[in-house]
Order: C-alpha cells, then structure tokens, then sequence
C-alpha cells in the first residue's frame, strides 16, 4: 500500500513540474546532505522561528559543535555547547540531545566516565537558551553497571517526563526511567521500552519518540552504524502508552541507497506550517571506508495506517522539496576567512589540549607546546588540497591530517623543523591520553629548503586522495618539490579533520598566512 502512495507522490511531483513549466512557481529544490562532514547523530530543537542543532564531537572541541537555522537547510555555526570538558567526563562525547522542559533549556549527551575506561554514562547541562552554551551539572545523570548512551527526553500521559536510552552493554535494549520535573535527577527503576531482535545484529539506539493522535512513537536505529561494510537502518515501534508494549512496523522505515547508505539515529522535528522532518546521520557514495556520517534532511509522510513514511517510500532522498521557509541552499567556503574580525568558529581542536592562538593582519598565530598545538577543521571532500605559508618560531610547524577516534586521533602531517628541515610524521594527535605527538619517520626536503633559514616563510602543500592517500609538497621557488611519497593513513579510516600544528615550548610559535583549501 505504501508502495503505491509513493507512485502517487511521484506522479503528483511530474504533474507539479508541467505546472512550474505553465508559469507556475515551484517550490525551491533542497539536495542532501544538509551539513556534510562528520556530523552524525544530530539532535535538532525547534525556538519559536528558530532552529538548533547540534552533533556528536567524539574526541574534539567545541565539545557538541551547535548550529543554528531558519529553514532546516542551511545551518549557520554558533559555537560549542559546553565551553569546558565536564569534570567527570572523558572522550568520546557522543548523541547530545537539546530538550525544552518546561521551559528550561537542557542539553543531555553521553561520555565515559573519567577513570573508568569503558564505561559510558549519561550527563546533563544547562542553559538559559537553546543555543546555549550549557554549563554541566557537575556529575553523571545516569551511569548504570553497563554503560548508557543514547538519551532522549518524553514524556508520559500525565506529563511526567522520562529519560530514554541504551543500555550499552547485557542485552542492550531501550529503556526510561522518570526525570524530576527539573530533568536534572532520576527517580524509580529503569523500564525495559524495545528490547532487541534477531535481525538488529544486538543494537537498537538512537531512540526518539513522538505522541501523535494518542499513540507514541518509538524511532531508533539498528545494526552497524560504523564499522565499514555498514548496514545500519532506522525502524519504527508505536504503542498507546510510552511503556509499551510497542509493535514494530512490518517495513524499515529508512533503508539505505547508493547515495546515502546507512541512515539512522535521527530526530523529529516540525516545521513552521505543522509538516514533520526527520534528521538523521548517513554515509555518502564516496566513503567506503565510512569516515564521514553526514546530517540528512528527510520530510516525513503520515499514512492512512497510521506509520510514518520517511523520505521517498522508506529511502532517503538526495534532492527534495525544501521545508517553508527555504528559497535557497549555501554553500560553506572550504577555507575561512583569515582577514575576519576573529577566529573562524568551524576551527577545532583534540578536546583536552585547547590551543593559543590569535588571528589578526590575514593570518593566525599558533602557540607552540610540548604535546602539540593543534588547530584544525573538518573536510568533507574525500579528495581535497590544503596549502599554507608557515613562518615557524622556534616551534616545529606545519599541516596535519586527523582521522576520526574515541580517544585519541591517528594522525599524519609534514613539520618545518628548527634546523629548517622537513619532517614527515605519523602518530596519535594528544587528544584525550595527553600523549606527546609521536615521529615515527624522517624525511630530508630538498637541498635547497634544508640550507634555508629556519624562521624563513615556507609554504607547504598536503594533497588527499580517497580521504586515505597523502601527499605533503614543498614550494621552492616557483615548483613544488614532493616529500617523500604517497602513505596511507595510520589507521585506514580517512582523514576527517586537516589542520595545522605547532609543536614547541610555550614561548615558541608559527604563522599562518596565504591559506587554501579546495577540492
């Protein structure tokens, strides 16, 4: 039957085009994804005109990068969610969910628990606005023998809220347990809402749920969301009370295609005229090695049985009708504006080693430390060249590609040594551990660059192809010299965030000037 609506909405859609051709306006066209990169398990919460967003960080900061948009489309950075590490989490910082309870602006997520390797717990911060930024409570929420992850906020028929998450470890399943009418504190035992089935492969997460015409609806998703081959899916359970018990619908409410594969661990949200989204995470066509978990835009239809229909018949669609509101898609420039009044807010750093740096006269300054400056951004292109001139200051400096890790980023870059040297280098970033950046080989530049002054302007260029293949160039004069040759990335699963580094002491620094990124 659902088949069926799907021809109709497809004939509905040509019939729509002959009348645009007639002179008719059409709707303005949307194509996905809606932010690229490795943004997945968005959370998205509606204020007033106003929507906010924001994505799992894992290992980096701004823990819980936050956007904000007027027509679900475009999303404009803010900044991060929570400003400092919370002090009994560690990374990875993973499924934040923004919530309005009464009025009060809360933002739930989960980490591990500082000190105990393994155990993932539930923590919760608060704001005077949606957009935040969110000062954390102070301690875990919820941190059950197993781990929790997951959260989302519903509530029951008397309006009692409840917190919903997995249970990361057992038997896994979805479960609630009641929230004080703050959010703030669990009260009562856990309830079992989903538990898992045969063909989730041991994992259902991601839940959400919505009260529609007095049934609720329980979306998670299932399977592999990651490990590459990836087979993830988003269901749908509903059930006449929050605890259930829920029935699954017989169909997969998102499926995969070649163009977005493995969708899933997404949120409702309703537009300005009462239509309902859904936003979720999915890879793209180009990375098989599933670096990238891209924000997806997908409009939802209620059918006459009452299920959900998510994109085009269960698949998610790679251009659509844009919500109300929305007359045109932006696209990011690749690199920032360095002439700008300050610092970028797209730039990032490994969570617990905050960089000094300044940005002023068309170039940034970056402090040198011991453990190793980082100032990076994320890429979503798989192949893309970043080019820059570094003028070091008693610090090794230069360009640095970063895969994407719980704890600590594998990583590879090119450095301008004190003895005016190029050094290509593989290792982990410091993110988490605090580990000092490993060397792990040497590679002399030409001759002319290591008879060259130290503190001389070099420019330097790292090419990446497949998201996995790197290349680092010098310039001399008006060539490029290679160093060394094409090297795979340390831990074969693309390179997410490129960047630059300074490694040195405290006194010492590098500028960054002529900076480019492109495909």
């Amino acid at each position: 039957m659902r088949r069926l609506v799907a021809i109709t909405v497809v004939l509905a859609l040509a019939l729509t085009g002959l009348t645009a051709a007639s002179g008719v306006a059409r709707a303005a066209q949307y194509t996905n994804p809606v932010l690229p990169g490795q943004q997945p398990d968005p959370t998205v919460a509606r204020d007033g005109s106003t929507y906010y967003l924001s994505v799992t960080s894992r290992a980096w900061a701004p823990i819980f990068p936050m956007y904000r948009s007027t027509d679900l489309v475009n999303w404009k950075p803010i900044g991060g969610a929570l400003q400092h590490p919370p002090a009994w989490a560690a990374p990875p910082f993973w499924a934040p969910e923004l919530v309005d309870l009464g009025g009060q602006k809360l933002l739930y997520y989960a980490a591990r628990l500082r000190g105990i390797r393994g155990l993932p717990c539930i923590g919760v911060a608060t704001a005077t606005s949606t957009g935040g930024p969110y000062r954390d409570s102070g301690e875990p929420l919820v941190c059950p023998p197993d781990g929790a992850i997951d959260p989302f906020v519903s509530t029951d028929e008397n309006g009692t809220p409840f917190l919903i998450y997995r249970r990361f470890g057992g038997d896994g399943g979805i479960w609630a347990q009641q929230l004080t009418p703050d959010g703030r504190s669990v009260v009562g035992d856990e309830v079992l809402l989903l538990a898992t089935q045969i063909d989730d492969e041991g994992v259902v997460e991601g839940p959400a749920v919505t009260r529609r015409d007095g049934v609720y609806y329980l979306f998670f998703a299932a399977r592999d969301c990651c490990k590459p081959p990836c087979d993830y899916v988003e269901e749908v359970a509903r059930s006449t009370s929050l605890f259930g018990p829920y029935t699954r619908d017989p169909q997969l409410a998102l499926g995969s295609t070649p163009a977005l594969r493995c969708p899933g661990h997404g949120t409702l949200v309703d537009d300005l005229l009462g239509g309902s989204w859904f936003l979720h995470h999915a890879v793209l066509r180009d990375d098989p090695a599933n670096a990238r978990r891209s924000t997806v835009l997908d409009p939802v239809t209620w059918q006459a049985d009452g299920w959900p229909s998510i994109g085009s018949a269960g698949l998610p669609v790679v251009t659509g009708e844009g919500p109300p509101g929305f007359t045109a898609q932006q696209q990011a420039p690749l690199a920032p504006n360095l002439h700008a009044a300050r610092l970028d807010l797209l730039w990032q750093w490994p969570w617990g080693l905050r960089p000094r740096v300044t940005q002023r006269d068309g170039a940034i300054v970056l402090r040198g430390s011991s453990r190793g400056a980082v100032l990076a951004r994320q890429v979503a292109p798989v192949d893309v060249t970043m080019q820059v001139r570094v003028t070091p200051h008693a610090c090794a400096a230069g360009l640095a590609g970063f895969e994407g890790a719980e704890d600590a980023g594998e990583a590879i870059g090119a450095e301008v040594t004190s003895a005016g040297r190029v050094r290509v280098w593989r290792g982990t970033t410091g993110a988490g551990a605090g580990r000092t950046i490993a060397l792990s080989s040497r590679v002399r530049g030409p001759a002319a660059a290591a008879r060259a002054a130290a503190r001389a302007p070099r420019t330097l260029r790292m090419t990446i192809r497949d998201g996995q293949k790197v290349r680092f160039a010098l310039k001399s004069g008006s060539r490029w010299v290679n160093v060394g040759s094409w090297v795979t990335t340390p831990a074969n699963r693309g390179l997410i965030q490129l960047g630059m580094t300074c490694r040195g002491t405290g006194s010492s620094s590098a500028r960054f000037d002529s900076l480019k990124i492109a495909r």
